[in-house]
């Protein structure tokens, strides 16, 4: 009597302990992913506004048509030009989905290169 007692206690602990890992653990991989996607969507939105008027000039000039939204670009690709520590040459790759008008479908997406220097900001290519 003793001894299946005591196997029904190992049972429940078991059982809890493994029902509270299954609960919780995806509450904790929710909570660091929603704090990584936060502070990585800070980043990539400091960085289209900062490259936002050349992009913007760029765009106007090529397509004088057509718009575009910030909340719908994508940074494709960040590479340093030059290696080391405290170099800060980049190129930067920035994908624009434009349309032309507000209820119209997309003219589809223009992707400009930039090269990243710390004193000026300069566009090497523009596809689409």
């Amino acid at each position: 009597m003793v001894a299946d007692m005591k196997y029904i206690i190992i049972g429940l602990v078991l059982t809890f302990s493994i029902l509270g890992l299954s609960i919780s653990t995806p509450l904790k991989a929710e909570t660091k992913k929603d704090c990584l996607q936060a502070k990585h969507s800070d980043f990539y939105d400091a960085f289209l506004v900062l490259l936002d008027p050349y992009a913007r000039k760029v765009i106007n000039k090529k397509y004088p048509t057509r718009s575009y939204a910030l909340w719908n670009s994508d940074i494709l690709e960040v590479k340093r030009i030059t290696g080391g520590f405290s170099n800060y040459d980049f190129m930067v790759k920035v994908k624009y989905d434009t349309y032309t008008g507000p209820h119209n479908p997309p003219e589809g997406p223009v992707i400009i290169t930039f090269k990243v220097k710390t004193d000026k900001v300069t566009v090497l290519d523009i596809e689409g």
